[in-house]
C-alpha cells in the first residue's frame, strides 16, 4: 500500500476539459480528482480517458491526482484504469459502490495492471463512495473487499435523490435521514479501521457560508474530509479540516523523534509509548507541512 497522507480536501475537475486540468496543477488542495464520470458526458468517455492519461504525466505543483472512474456495475470502468494506472496516479474514486464483489474486481484488474506496468502490488488506494442504500446496507462486507479501500465516501446527492428527499438538506426530516446515514458510514469507517470517510459536495459554491456550516458539522460528526466542486469553496474547506492543535503537536513530536533516531544511527524509536517508524514519520510529516501551510 501507498505510504502518502491520506488527502482531506479533494475538488473535482472534468477529465474532458483540457484548460481546466491544465488548471488544476496549481491549486492549493490535498488532491484534485480528474473526473471520468459524472461531469463527463458519454460521447466524451474515451477523449476525456486520452486527457487524462496526459494530464497524469504532467508535473503537479502540490497534491495528489486522482481519478474518478465511472460505475462498476457498467463496462466503462475497466477502460478508465487501463488509460490511467501509472506512476502519476495516487488513488481512484469508486462512484455508486453497493458490493463487496465489484471492488473484487476492480481489485483484481489493478493488480494484474500493477504487476504489467511494473508499480508497486496494491500501491493505487480507493475511495468507495456510498451513495444508495443498497451500498449502505453493504457496508460491513465493502470495508472488507480489499486492502486497497482506504476511506469510504458519501454522495449525499445521489442518496436522497434516490430515497426521495431534497438536497440540500439544511434542516428538518431530509437533514436528520442523511446524518443518520453518515453516521453508519463513520462507525464502519472505524470498525474497518478505514480512513476517516469523506462527505461529498455542496452543489451551490457561490453560498460559502452554507458550505461552512456542513463542513463543520460533518467533521463534528467524525468525517476527515470533504469534496468540492470548484476553487472558490477551497479556502475554507482547506481551514476547516486543518489538523487540530494537538494533531500538530503530536505529528511534531514524531518527527522530531524520528530524525533524532535516524541522526543516531538507529531505525524506529517510540513517542508515548507507540511505535514510531518511516511510513508513521512520513505521515507526521505530512500533518506539519499541511499545518505550516
Amino acid at each position: 500500500m501507498t505510504s502518502l497522507p491520506f488527502p482531506r480536501v479533494m475538488v473535482y475537475v472534468p477529465g474532458s476539459d483540457p484548460a481546466k486540468l491544465q488548471k488544476s496543477r496549481d491549486f492549493n488542495v490535498d488532491a484534485v480528482i480528474l473526473d471520468l464520470e459524472d461531469s463527463v458526458a458519454p460521447l466524451a468517455k474515451a477523449s476525456a480517458r486520452v486527457e487524462c492519461a496526459r494530464e497524469l504525466a504532467h508535473t503537479k505543483a502540490y497534491g495528489q491526482r486522482w481519478v474518478r472512474v465511472n460505475d462498476l456495475a457498467g463496462e466503462g470502468w475497466l477502460a478508465d484504469v487501463t488509460a490511467v494506472v501509472g506512476p502519476g496516479l495516487d488513488g481512484i474514486i469508486v462512484p455508486k459502490t453497493e458490493d463487496a464483489r465489484r471492488l473484487e474486481e476492480l481489485d483484481a484488474a489493478l493488480l494484474e495492471l500493477e504487476r504489467d506496468r511494473e508499480l508497486a502490488t496494491r500501491s493505487i488506494p480507493l475511495l468507495a463512495t456510498i451513495e444508495t442504500p443498497v451500498g449502505l446496507d453493504n457496508l460491513r462486507s465493502i470495508t472488507r473487499a480489499t486492502p486497497r479501500l482506504r476511506c469510504l465516501g458519501f454522495g449525499a446527492g445521489d442518496f436522497s435523490r434516490v430515497v426521495g428527499v431534497e438536497f440540500p438538506a439544511t434542516s428538518g426530516g431530509a437533514l436528520t435521514l442523511l446524518d443518520r446515514v453518515r453516521t453508519d458510514i463513520v462507525l464502519a469507517s472505524s470498525l474497518g479501521a478505514l480512513e476517516k470517510p469523506h462527505d461529498g459536495v455542496f452543489g451551490d459554491f457561490r453560498d460559502l457560508a452554507l458550505l461552512s456550516q456542513e463542513a463543520t458539522r460533518v467533521r463534528q460528526m467524525g468525517f476527515g474530509g470533504k469534496h468540492a466542486i470548484h476553487p472558490l469553496q477551497l479556502p475554507m474547506l482547506m481551514e476547516c479540516f486543518a489538523p487540530r492543535v494537538d494533531e500538530v503537536d503530536r505529528a511534531r513530536k514524531i518527527v522530531t523523534a524520528y530524525e533524532s533516531s535516524i541522526a543516531n544511527g538507529q531505525g524506529a524509536t517510540s513517542v508515548d509509548g507507540h511505535l514510531v517508524d518511516k511510513a508513521t514519520f512520513e505521515r507526521a510529516l505530512e500533518i506539519v507541512r499541511y499545518a505550516q501551510r
